[in-house]
């Protein structure tokens, strides 16, 4: 199932699966992942599958949804996506299985996108 991993105000790294979609991120207490911060909206951005990819779209928030830093609508994400929503910065993670705490705060703290040896540490055969 895909993961995100959410860079925690207080530094720490938190592992989330999308286990149904849609996924709503928002700061909102309705929304499946709760953001507390004045830049993410209500309902600031959703997760949804669109054919066989996992698609983000942003529901018009004010302050707009990032994806490898660049303001986007809708997209469909890759294993290693950096989402920005807010000050939250969150990596998108395919369908690899959960990762130690480590390693999970290493690789949303590192900008761009997972390199292939990330890849091989996750278990996910790199694209050729």
């Amino acid at each position: 199932m895909p993961r995100l991993i959410v860079l925690q105000k207080n530094g720490s790294a938190r592992q989330v699966t999308i286990t149904t979609t849609p996924f709503v991120i928002g700061r909102s207490d309705a929304s499946d992942l709760v953001l507390d911060n004045q830049l993410v909206s209500r309902s600031h951005a959703v997760f949804e599958m669109v054919g066989a990819a996992m698609t983000i779209r942003d529901l018009h928030s004010h302050n707009g949804t990032y994806v490898n830093g660049e303001r986007r609508q809708s997209v469909a994400l890759n294993n290693g996506d950096e989402i920005k929503i807010g000050s939250y910065q969150i990596r998108f993670l395919g369908n690899s299985g959960p990762i130690g705490e480590a390693q999970a705060l290493r690789l949303v703290t590192i900008p761009g996108r997972l390199d292939e040896i990330d890849l091989i540490k996750l278990g996910v055969k790199p694209e050729s």
